[in-house]
């Protein structure tokens, strides 16, 4: 009889065994998410936006500035938010980058990338967005013994600030060999599960041209005049996280939203999830 049991117990070992050999190797392949934000500080002197009060719209002071340093801003709204982490502050040695903060999720193997750029540099800014969703340019980072892959090789890339591209065209950042279509199908495919996201005024209008050749999956973009404050990339970014769809995540940044802007109602028609045709 005790031979018998040792049995039913060493065969339900050996049974379960390859399952639990499944289970550990799929989390030990599951890859670090990286989120690469790129704010392109706003600047009254160097950009053609209507003016803001001084003291927030120095592009070259990233402590103050209203898309970083000030109440609503990435850096200061990001501090408050417990689940994320700061891992790593930066000082680049160009004028281009005035800093550069990694954030760590608490409970995920998730990583953001969060770069201040000087607000004269708005161009390259863009440039710098537009290259890495074009799956080009990877930046590679250490925090401690882990290296992360952001830039070209990020999962979300966000562009926060002023649209330039009212301004300027996009055709000049993008060379036409970069177009999806001249992808390997490996590629292709590589690129539909990378998600892009740009809050800026009407910024569906004027970067969908630009992305949609790129062949990344839109997540947010706007078609209004709007504030791009840390509120509403937040919302994103933790519905994106938790896997919900495009619609829920768009209703949580439109909640988010109007609850800051005190609106009446979700902002709902301010955001969108897919390019202009």
């Amino acid at each position: 009889m005790k031979n018998k049991v040792l049995i039913n117990k060493t065969s339900k070992f050996f049974f379960f065994m390859p399952i639990i050999f499944l289970l550990f190797s799929f989390s030990c392949l599951a890859e670090t998410k990286v989120i690469h934000v790129l704010v392109a500080l706003c600047d009254n002197k160097y950009q053609a936006i209507a003016p803001v009060p001084k003291a927030i719209g120095n592009g070259q002071d990233p402590k103050n500035n209203l898309y970083w340093g000030a109440g609503f801003g990435f850096k200061t709204y990001f501090a408050k938010q417990k689940e994320w982490q700061v891992v790593q502050i930066n000082k680049p040695d160009d004028d281009k980058i005035l800093e550069e903060i990694i954030y760590k999720h608490q409970n995920q193997d998730v990583y953001i990338v969060a770069q201040a750029y000087n607000g004269k540099y708005i161009g390259d800014t863009v440039k710098d967005f537009l290259t890495y969703s074009a799956a080009k340019d990877i930046q590679t980072f250490e925090v401690g013994k882990v290296k992360i892959n952001a830039g070209g090789k990020a999962d979300l890339v966000i562009y926060i600030g002023h649209d330039y591209l009212m301004e300027w065209s996009w055709s000049k950042y993008l060379p036409d060999s970069w177009r999806w279509e001249t992808l390997s199908k490996e590629k292709q495919e590589q690129q539909k599960s990378r998600y892009a996201a740009v809050f800026a005024c009407k910024s569906q209008k004027y970067f969908s041209p630009a992305l949609s050749r790129l062949g990344i999956t839109p997540l947010i973009l706007t078609t209004q005049l709007m504030a791009p404050e840390a509120y509403s990339i937040y919302a994103m970014i933790d519905a994106w996280l938790k896997n919900e769809s495009k619609s829920s995540i768009r209703s949580k940044v439109a909640t988010a939203y109007s609850k800051y802007q005190k609106l009446s109602k979700p902002a709902l028609q301010m955001f969108v999830t897919e390019y202009s045709q």
